[in-house]
């Protein structure tokens, strides 16, 4: 094999992906499979590694899939509209889960200092917001060599949101 071609294996390596998610690029057209060649393998290219770093870079910048996808179509135009309207709605979104997340940690902060003021009495502020119907809702036992024997489940996926835990607080 040519010095300048990979394997799938060491191309995601390179990049830093399994080797299914490269075969995934590929079902979902993101990067070009390569033929076979003599011993039943395929080879890839500097270019296909480039692609495959994009598709990454473009994750990690918060871009889906589709939206790389289109980005890659468009990488070749002149006409950069649409790249920065795909870009303006990724950042909209972003400030927007920002903002989601420090709601949620004011609220979980509140609950802390609550909970640190409510008497040992009373039911945990913190256990009462994330399953407002009961104050604790037991299960089953801890594993063997588990610090206690009982356990407080939380509901799915933490129904509450930051205002249901704010009105808890109030």
């Amino acid at each position: 094999m040519p010095t300048h071609a990979f394997t799938i294996r060491k191309l995601a390596d390179a990049v830093g992906v399994g080797v299914e998610a490269v075969r995934y690029y590929q079902r979902r057209g993101l990067l070009a499979q390569p033929e076979r060649v003599e011993g039943g393998f395929r080879e890839y290219s500097q270019a296909d590694l480039d692609r495959l770093r994009f598709i990454k870079r473009g994750q990690e910048l918060g871009f889906s899939l589709d939206d790389i996808g289109e980005l890659t179509s468009l990488s070749g135009e002149r006409n950069r509209s649409r790249v920065r309207t795909l870009t303006k709605l990724r950042v909209a979104e972003i400030r927007e889960r920002i903002a989601q997340l420090e709601s949620v940690a004011a609220a979980l902060e509140g609950l802390a200092e609550t909970c640190s003021r409510t008497p040992r009495a009373q039911a945990c502020p913190i256990i009462a917001a994330l399953a407002p119907e009961a104050a604790a809702i037991p299960t089953a036992p801890l594993r063997a060599g588990s610090r206690s024997s009982s356990r407080v489940r939380q509901p799915n996926a933490l129904r509450s949101s930051a205002r249901g835990i704010k009105a808890m607080q109030a």
